[in-house]
């Protein structure tokens, strides 16, 4: 009888099969802080480096949708300006937003991965095959998770996971490799 997979052996199996990825946004994709001016909501900060990361992923055919609790123009002009699959913004129940789209894709939730980093995102991070998190994130949030990003939130965390993911895809060629 063989052992079971270590973690890292688990997330390296899941990130093979990976067809859809959900992100949170605060948090994963950015730093988790908000401006405010007297206005509203005033800036966010993304990663270039993490946008390349998801331009990779989805060349590669793995879809990418970002699911949050907040609801920001901000976010929505950045995922245009990247070509996300889907933004679901003022999401209370992110499990059933998840849902929805794998199911709209026939995908089955082995072939899921998700990248959150608070409460909301827990339910989903049990459902996923490749159940991601960061080292901020309560404990219970880490130990369900398979893969924790080393780069800071908002820094290069989720082009971490990117390259993760693509390094256990089948058929996966850097282009810039071969330019």
């Amino acid at each position: 009888m063989s052992a079971a997979p270590t973690s890292k052996q688990a997330a390296s199996q899941a990130a093979a099969t990976v067809r859809l990825l959900g992100l949170d946004v605060d948090g994963t994709l950015t730093d988790g802080g908000l401006y405010f001016g007297q206005d509203g909501e005033v800036m966010k900060r993304f990663s270039v480096f993490d946008g390349q990361g998801l331009r990779l992923l989805m060349d590669h055919g793995v879809k990418v949708v970002w699911i949050t609790a907040r609801q920001s123009q901000i976010v929505e002009k950045r995922a245009r300006d990247l070509g996300i699959f889907d933004l679901v913004q003022g999401c209370k129940t992110k499990l059933s937003a998840m849902d929805n789209i794998r199911t709209q894709l026939g995908l089955a939730w082995d072939e899921c991965a998700f990248f959150g980093d608070d409460w909301p995102d827990f339910p989903v991070l049990k459902a996923v095959g490749l159940a991601c998190t960061t080292p901020h994130s309560p404990a219970e949030m880490r130990a369900v998770a398979n893969w924790t990003n080393s780069r800071p939130a908002g820094h290069g965390a989720v082009r971490e996971l990117c390259d993760f993911i693509l390094a256990h895809q089948a058929n996966y060629t850097n282009p810039w490799l071969d330019a």
